[in-house]
């Protein structure tokens, strides 16, 4: 089977780096081409307004002719507009070559025929500076087509008739070879502003476009989230405050087909868009459960998040916390249960702190087979609030790295009187104690059991769903 190698951002990177250099060194091969026809009419404009004997031009004239030939069927050739930077790179080498070769042989016939001093090394330094000046390539393949033309003059420079001796033709062919250092300083220094300006533009055009998306992911991850609900008996509401755009927190509200409240909160390991690409997978899950087994209880739904976090995510190092809980709004009864989570509490109407501990172990450590998940059963009264949050809470940490603790968690809920939304009072509270600078997401709900619900048969919904399941037994 294939398996999938991801790109990384150096990848990428690179990729439309040269991209940009290849459509760059298109642009630039056309205007060097058009230069170098203005080169080359220059020379003969030259041989015919400062040159000492006109007999150059029988030598001249024809070389410019075949030059400006070679250059207008380079330039008009279709071969580079859908060309790689390689095969562009190679057609400009050939140019040149050919340039070079024309330019050398033409000073090689003055020099024999007509004995005038050739210019063979200005022309070299010349071609390699316009070159250089033109297109943008490295300096290896600035080189590369003028290594057979630097041998060529060098031959010549040797072997052809002259009042130097060896030693002094060795140092001048030594010494031409330095009229290349221009065009390749030339050549690093362009590439390398390049690079850094792309590099720049690059990371700031990828970064409002990351955040673009990034923004759009948020939205509809946020849309997972539950409205505040409040039916006039019971008031459940909540504050996600994520440390970054997105974050792996996570409460989930369904309300039951006899009208119970089901809460519940999960905080997966992790933080920012990994988590909360792992959390769309439980809530996918959770509302899966919910719509197949509306009445599930709590210890049992844990079971089966259980389940799913093993057998789907820790094979990944992810695990989960879990809180879930059921209201009964008819007799006020709470039935939780938790999975490694930070304990909840009870805040009673008379301001007192009852705590609801954690019932199973974290969520993916065992299989189902090890998994041992119990249930705790709670009478609520009216006025009282059951409170879950996650441990960003508890574990903010202010400027000298003091924690916000659970100490300090408790004295809050005995605040009175009651503030009038527990989760908003609780997360400006943490946020208060640690500047505003969350080192994890903080998410904090309540549920506010306002009265009960007044049964409208004979017989509770639970009784009628017992009922129901007796019949279909």
């Amino acid at each position: 089977m294939a398996q999938h190698h991801p790109q990384t951002a150096s990848v990428l990177f690179k990729r439309e780096y040269q991209h940009e250099l290849e459509d760059w060194l298109r642009r630039r091969f056309r205007s060097f081409c058009t230069w170098c026809m203005v080169v080359v009419v220059l020379g003969v404009l030259r041989e015919v307004f400062f040159a000492d004997q006109w007999r150059g031009l029988l030598f001249t004239a024809p070389a410019a002719a075949l030059s400006l030939g070679v250059i207008s069927s380079f330039a008009l050739s279709r071969r580079t507009e859908d060309a790689s930077r390689e095969q562009i790179v190679a057609v400009a080498s050939t140019l040149i070559l050919v340039l070079g070769a024309v330019a050398i042989l033409t000073e090689l016939a003055r020099f024999l025929v007509l004995e005038l001093s050739p210019h063979m090394l200005y022309k070299l330094f010349l071609w390699h500076f316009l070159a250089c000046l033109f297109l943008p390539w490295s300096s290896r393949e600035s080189l590369r087509p003028f290594v057979p033309l630097i041998l060529a003059w060098a031959v010549g420079e040797m072997l052809l008739p002259g009042t130097e001796d060896w030693l002094d033709r060795m140092i001048t062919v030594a010494a031409g070879l330095l009229v290349f250092i221009p065009g390749v300083a030339i050549c690093t220094w362009r590439l390398y502003q390049h690079s850094r300006e792309f590099r720049a533009r690059m990371v700031g055009k990828h970064f409002m476009s990351m955040r673009q998306e990034i923004s759009r992911a948020r939205s509809i991850h946020e849309t997972m989230f539950p409205a505040r609900y409040d039916d006039g008996f019971v008031v459940v509401e909540y504050v996600f405050q994520p440390m970054r755009e997105m974050g792996g927190d996570y409460f989930h509200l369904h309300v039951g087909p006899e009208g119970f409240v089901h809460c519940t909160l999960l905080d997966v390991t992790g933080h920012g868009l990994a988590a909360a690409l792992t959390v769309n997978r439980l809530y996918g899950e959770l509302e899966r459960i919910r719509a197949e087994l509306p009445r599930i209880e709590p210890a049992e739904l844990i079971q089966l998040l259980n389940r799913y976090v093993h057998l789907t995510l820790a094979r990944h190092n992810v695990f989960v916390t879990a809180a879930c809980m059921s209201f009964d709004p008819f007799s006020g009864t709470l039935r939780w249960a938790s999975a490694g989570h930070p304990p909840g509490f009870i805040r009673r109407a008379a301001g007192s702190i009852e705590e609801l501990q954690s019932t199973a172990m974290i969520l993916g450590a065992v299989g189902d087979d090890e998994f041992q998940s119990e249930q705790t059963v709670v009478q609520c009264e009216h006025d009282d609030v059951v409170i879950v949050y996650t441990d960003g809470v508890f574990e903010a940490r202010n400027r000298a790295g003091d924690a916000y603790g659970l100490d300090t968690l408790r004295d809050t809920l005995r605040r009175r009187p009651a503030p009038g939304n527990w989760p908003q009072f609780i997360a400006s509270m943490v946020e208060k104690h640690n500047a505003g600078r969350f080192d994890d997401d903080v998410l904090v709900a309540a549920l506010r059991f306002v009265k009960s619900r007044v049964e409208t048969g004979t017989a509770t919904p639970r009784e009628l769903a017992i009922a129901r399941d007796s019949d279909s037994s």
